[in-house]
């Protein structure tokens, strides 16, 4: 019996360095972020994994009973804690609530459906239960066809296309085209831009500019912003309200400060919920972003698991953060 209270006991401790290990290399990744490449990795480190290995180390150090044992909660405690405040930053928005709808509000959802999911009938199905007045989607499929559109969107919706975009409204289109785009496979990188007029906003423009970015982990994300600032100046993408889609980075991502530094996430602003989009089964990060320019504000902002595709689907009600005067000349 004494034999397998000091192997259960060793066993702990070694459980708990190696704690404390993965706890200081979360922190490392939160201070650097992906501005390093080393870091970069490092700062994928799911917080919320923290915070299960936290509740797991201070239940073990409370077993053990070895001495020093509250020592040994109190660093699970506080790192735990220290998740915990990073989750609800960044991922996880309990207390958001839907205030009441302005009548300047907009609705955009923002999914990217991938392969095979952008030609498969279940997407078509989750794109109808959600209104929206702008649907803007990566890695397009058939579902994304003129004729497909008609069925989820109405009939008086209009959808655009430019390379693996597709931008849905009813809304009166000025401008869609493509920005920059090149790559291949997990190095691809694509720039949209569309200008819509608003009949609420009494014809006033939004902007927005669609994005994918490369996913391969490999990949410097300091070079993938150097080389999307790039590409968004040979394509004069010139200033826009909303920036949205796959990044395939996290908040507070080099390629978001450096390329978008007065924009901010409109789910920071007005999240509610779990906001992590993928992957879709069990989302741990926020790769999906929809930004908002200074202009701009988010009423409210979630997730939706579609049933189909990697990611979650994102929805905003933005309007601007001045309001829109009203012509009483007509």
């Amino acid at each position: 019996m004494q034999a397998n209270s000091r192997l259960w006991n060793g066993g702990c401790w070694l459980l708990h360095r190696g704690f404390i290990g993965a706890y200081l290399l979360w922190l490392v990744g939160v201070v650097c972020g992906d501005r390093f490449l080393v870091t970069q990795w490092l700062s994928w480190i799911p917080p919320a994994v923290v915070v299960a290995f936290a509740c797991v180390g201070i239940a073990m150090a409370s077993w053990a009973r070895r001495q020093h044992w509250q020592r040994m909660a109190f660093v699970h405690v506080l790192f735990g804690a220290l998740a915990f405040m990073n989750v609800q930053r960044d991922l996880w928005h309990p207390f958001g609530h839907l205030r009441p709808l302005p009548e300047a509000a907009v609705g955009i959802l923002q999914w990217n459906t991938n392969w095979p999911s952008g030609d498969d009938d279940r997407s078509l199905a989750a794109l109808a239960k959600v209104p929206a007045d702008i649907v803007l989607i990566s890695n397009r499929g058939s579902i994304t066809s003129a004729e497909s559109t008609r069925v989820w969107a109405g009939d008086l919706a209009h959808v655009y296309t430019n390379g693996p975009f597709a931008f849905v409204t009813t809304f009166p289109v000025i401008e869609s085209r493509l920005v920059a785009m090149g790559g291949q496979g997990g190095l691809r990188m694509f720039v949209a831009c569309y200008s819509v007029l608003i009949p609420q906003w009494n014809g006033k423009l939004l902007r927005i500019a669609m994005v994918d970015l490369p996913s391969r982990p490999t990949l410097e994300r300091r070079l993938v912003a150097g080389a999307l600032r790039r590409a968004m100046d040979r394509g004069e993408l010139g200033p826009v309200d909303v920036v949205a889609g796959d990044f395939n980075v996290i908040d507070g991502s080099v390629i978001l400060s450096e390329c978008f530094p007065m924009f901010h996430d409109a789910s920071t602003e007005a999240g509610i919920g779990w906001l992590a989009t993928w992957p879709r089964k069990f989302p741990l990060w926020k790769i999906d972003h929809v930004m908002l320019s200074p202009g701009f504000e988010a009423v409210a902002t979630g997730t939706i698991d579609p049933g189909v595709s990697d990611h979650h689907m994102t929805w905003a009600i933005i309007q601007p953060r001045e309001a829109v005067e009203t012509d009483d000349s007509n």
